[in-house]
């Protein structure tokens, strides 16, 4: 599904994953610790971008790249060099 953005160059566009309020064991998670979550999925990558591809969950740099809220969606506009790790499932 397109979004209707397309990166340029080395840019990566990644929709942000909302963190869970419980872990799985049922503790609550206070604010602070969902605010820090970098995880998130790659929805479009720029022509230069070597090392994701679309549908990738990917950890990336805290405080790194542009947000922005897009069709009621929240996404993160970062290069592909913030990225650190692919998530495998």
């Amino acid at each position: 599904m397109a979004v209707g953005i397309e990166p340029i160059g080395e840019m990566v566009l990644l929709a942000m994953e909302n963190a869970p309020e419980k872990t799985e064991s049922g503790l609550l998670l206070p604010e602070e610790a969902r605010d820090k979550m970098t995880v998130g999925r790659v929805e479009a990558v720029g022509p230069d971008a070597k090392s994701v591809s679309v549908g990738d969950r990917v950890i990336f740099r805290q405080f790194s790249g542009t947000k922005m809220e897009w069709m009621g969606m929240d996404y993160l506009l970062i290069p592909e060099e913030d990225i650190q790790a692919k998530v495998m499932e």
